[in-house]
């Protein structure tokens, strides 16, 4: 009996965690919606041997604006988290960049194959490669994905989105580096 309740216990869990909206399945896009939702409460992160959850929290006014905070904390410690800041307007998505008092495009679904960009700091340049990406995962095999290229001083990544979901992983030299995870 206590075998049949530890197995359903570890399968609604994984069931609840294996999609980010109602009826949404992990490994499928949704079609109409941004590479860059702003609406996911909670994903788990792979980052090389290390993982971090990203958590949507409050709203906060800078300048005038309205933007969404989400925390990134490193392996459940408080010690080593970032606060990022995101905002959407007319479907373009906004980051602001505190180091420069300042916000920067993070995407704009206007920008073509090949165009580029800078952040605020202008140490990473960001080229959209293709809208028709794939990777595969250790969970998923992901198609028709966003790839965009960021180069920074002594590294390139390549960053994979899908609609949706937003961020889903990260090669570099070919290599997977990072990807999300339904299990918690």
């Amino acid at each position: 009996m206590n075998k049949i309740i530890i197995l359903f216990i570890l399968f609604s869990t994984t069931v609840s965690y294996s999609q980010l909206f109602e009826g949404q399945k992990f490994c499928e896009e949704s079609k109409n919606e941004s590479y860059f939702p702003l609406l996911i409460g909670k994903k788990k992160i792979f980052w090389k041997k290390g993982f971090y959850f990203e958590t949507k929290g409050e709203t906060k006014i800078i300048n005038g604006k309205t933007y969404t905070e989400f925390k990134q904390v490193w392996n459940n410690s408080d010690l080593d988290s970032d606060l990022l800041y995101f905002r959407e307007e007319n479907g373009v998505v906004y980051q602001y960049e505190k180091c420069c008092q300042m916000e920067t495009i993070r995407f704009d679904p206007k920008f073509k194959n090949g165009h580029s960009w800078k952040d605020a700091k202008k140490d990473a340049a960001y080229t959209i490669i293709t809208y028709d990406g794939k990777l595969k995962t250790p969970y998923c095999e992901y198609q028709n994905l966003l790839v965009i290229e960021a180069k920074y001083t002594n590294v390139t990544f390549n960053f994979y989105y899908l609609r949706g979901h937003g961020y889903i992983g990260a090669t570099q030299d070919n290599q997977l580096i990072s990807c999300i995870s339904p299990e918690w």
